[in-house]
């Protein structure tokens, strides 16, 4: 019995490398795509049209992440823990969300009515509103695969979509296209990843079947999550829909155009996050204290170790990349790009912790800092923006972020009794100290005159030295040691 422990374990780390490797391969193809993507459209559209498009995406992304209403995350802990059929729980999520979808429709036009929006830009949202019913379907049937540890099928469903999705973009900037038409790829790219996941889970036995008697359940268990995610999606949205209603939509576009690549990598942690959760499940639920507080602090280290990169290759290259990839008529998108790359890390810092209290039960805790995050949140903005623009916008994003982070640390350690390591932490932010003292230094030599170094040697040095850190001071090693 004894040498089957060791076996288990082996397997579900194996299972764990694979998983990782691979999303992380498709996350990073994810991440160029929509690179490429982003920058097809913005040297497709003016500033102006592009504030429209940003302004189109910025509700959408709120609607339709709160019509998710955290069902999935509900899923995978019931059914990590076996408390409930597989196929009943499926198939009722696909029900409960096809209904949210359905009212995220709706709720997306009345926000835009309020906002008085002309019927160019309500045509826009409609048309990439249709993307809550595909991934209404999409996001329920993934569970079965995050379960069992094989999310490299999610992966492959949705590195799929999203090349689907780039070339259809790439087509609509060919033949000129306008603002709607460039919002149906992601709900076409994501209908057919919802179709080919579904395909590939009747594989692994799944017959999804709506189950009356879950609804209430699911509802009751995720209601303290649907009005924390609301509020969280818009403290973190505020800066943009407070620039729409305050300044002009060039100015959105500027925003939007240093705040659509970190969106994008912003996603890209869910890589980690969807392996770890549901390992970070099993062991509170299994009472394995010990390697429930190894997972949640390793597993804090390794997101502020992936997401530090971005402002620490960012600092001094912003500037002239934003110059010479977005154009020159995007000059004023750098600091924005720099300041929201700095909010990304501590917003990913703060799900790591919201994800901590769902673990323990205790989401509904998540809905009281959230609540109070949205009453700072509005100040900092319409202080900030109303005096800085475009600067103040990323400046509140950055103070929003601190305060959640800190709160969400606050009722972990109060609630949960645990807290990230300090030592970990400081580890990788020695790491990026060094990376910025040597590109800094690098930068300076450059602009007076003593070495040549273009903004891509800066990013490359900067990146080159942070990594080399983390694996000096053993970061990496500490990951390796609580997954093996």
């Amino acid at each position: 019995m004894s040498s089957a422990v060791p076996s288990v374990e082996s397997t579900v780390s194996r299972k764990v490398l694979v998983s990782t490797t691979t999303q992380l391969a498709a996350k990073v193809l994810h991440l160029l795509l929509n690179v490429v993507s982003t920058l097809a459209i913005v040297r497709h559209l003016a500033p102006g049209e592009y504030g429209v498009y940003v302004l189109v995406l910025t509700v959408t992304t709120i609607v339709g992440l709160v019509a998710d209403f955290g069902l999935p995350k509900v899923a995978v802990r019931e059914i990590s823990a076996a408390r409930t059929d597989e196929n009943d729980v499926v198939g009722t999520i696909i029900a409960l969300r096809l209904g949210l979808a359905l009212a995220g429709i709706v709720v997306t036009q009345a926000v835009l009515l309020v906002m008085r929006q002309p019927p160019g830009t309500l045509a826009a949202a409609a048309v990439a509103s249709l993307v809550f019913l595909s991934e209404a379907v999409l996001a329920a049937v993934v569970v079965c695969f995050q379960v069992r540890l094989v999310q490299q099928l999610e992966a492959f469903v949705r590195t799929g979509a999203e090349v689907l999705e780039t070339a259809a973009i790439l087509a609509l900037v060919a033949v000129n296209a306008g603002v709607a038409w460039l919002c149906l790829p992601p709900a076409v790219g994501s209908a057919l990843g919802a179709v080919v996941a579904y395909g590939l889970a009747r594989g692994y036995g799944l017959q999804a079947r709506f189950s009356r008697g879950l609804v209430r359940m699911l509802m009751r268990e995720s209601l303290p999550i649907a009005p924390a995610l609301l509020l969280a999606v818009l403290y973190r949205k505020l800066d943009s829909l407070t620039l729409a209603v305050m300044r002009p939509s060039r100015e959105v576009g500027l925003y939007g155009s240093a705040a659509q690549p970190v969106e994008y990598y912003f996603l890209t942690t869910a890589l980690f996050i969807n392996v770890m959760f549901p390992l970070l499940s099993r062991a509170y639920g299994q009472q394995e204290r010990a390697r429930f507080l190894d997972l949640y602090r390793r597993g804090g280290e390794a997101l502020l170790a992936v997401t530090a990169i971005v402002p620490v290759v960012l600092v001094f290259a912003a500037g002239p990349m934003v110059r010479q990839v977005y154009g020159s008529g995007y000059a004023r998108a750098a600091v924005p790009l720099v300041l929201l790359s700095v909010a990304m890390v501590f917003l990913v810092l703060a799900v790591w912790q919201s994800l901590a209290l769902l673990v323990g039960g205790c989401q509904r805790i998540t809905l009281h800092y959230n609540a109070l995050a949205l009453v700072v949140a509005p100040v900092l903005c319409v202080g900030l923006i109303s005096r800085f623009g475009l600067v103040g916008a990323g400046s509140a994003a950055v103070g929003i972020a601190v305060f959640v982070t800190a709160a969400s640390a606050y009722c972990v350690r109060r609630h949960l009794g645990i807290g990230l390591e300090v030592r970990g932490l400081s580890r990788v932010l020695t790491a990026a100290a060094v990376a910025l003292l040597i590109s800094g230094s690098v930068t300076w030599l450059h602009v007076s005159g003593g070495m040549f170094a273009p903004w891509p040697l800066v990013m490359i040095l900067a990146l080159v030295t942070y990594v080399a850190a983390l694996f000096v001071l053993r970061v990496p090693h500490a990951l390796r040691e609580v997954l093996a």
